[in-house]
């Protein structure tokens, strides 16, 4: 029995593939593209990966593993887990959260661990860029994040301690931070 191709091609597509159009996202795209065209985000652009670069060499500097040994894109993968024994991606996100700096627990090429637990995180730089922190910043970053990780009490793959007082000092510093360098 004779199919006509266009009947063919949208039960192909639709609605397995593609569904109907919703307005804000067409005008979320629009808006995106538009910014895209830019001088702006254009130069934002290079400024991301300069930030990651930067970010990148003062972890290393501070003896952390960054994979590549640096990046040249928006994001740094590191494994803590050579930095102190028995350190986790997920200890290491939990407890920088807990300070109010965020970061994703990775799992990293031939990481033993399960996906859950993991021996590396991933920082990215995109949004600190958005508010316009530079190399300076990216320094304190690098320290907070180095303070809360050498400090933080390890139980087990999943578990820790931190203490208060840190804690308290580091989310002031973020916020202050923060404060200097608000979201435009």
């Amino acid at each position: 029995s004779y199919i006509p191709l266009y009947k063919l091609i949208q039960r192909a597509t639709f609605p397995g593939v593609q569904g109907t159009p919703y307005f804000n996202h067409i005008a979320a795209k629009a808006v995106f593209f538009r910014e895209t065209l830019s001088d702006e985000y254009k130069a934002r652009q290079f400024k991301i990966v300069e930030n990651a670069k930067t970010l990148a060499n003062n972890l290393l500097n501070l003896g952390y593993n960054v994979l590549a040994g640096g990046t040249d894109n928006h994001m740094i993968l590191v494994n803590v887990a050579n930095l102190r024994k028995h350190l986790t991606g997920v200890i290491a996100q939990k407890c920088l959260e807990d300070c109010g700096i965020v970061v994703d627990m990775y799992k990293l090429p031939y990481d033993n661990r399960e996906a859950s637990v993991t021996s590396g995180i991933r920082l990215g730089t995109p949004i600190v860029t958005k508010r316009v922190m530079g190399t300076d910043q990216m320094q304190a970053i690098a320290a907070m994040i180095d303070a809360v990780l050498r400090a933080v009490k390890i139980i087990n793959d999943t578990e820790y301690e931190i203490d208060e007082s840190l804690k308290r000092q580091t989310r002031n510093k973020v916020k202050d931070l923060c404060s200097k360098f608000p979201v435009r």
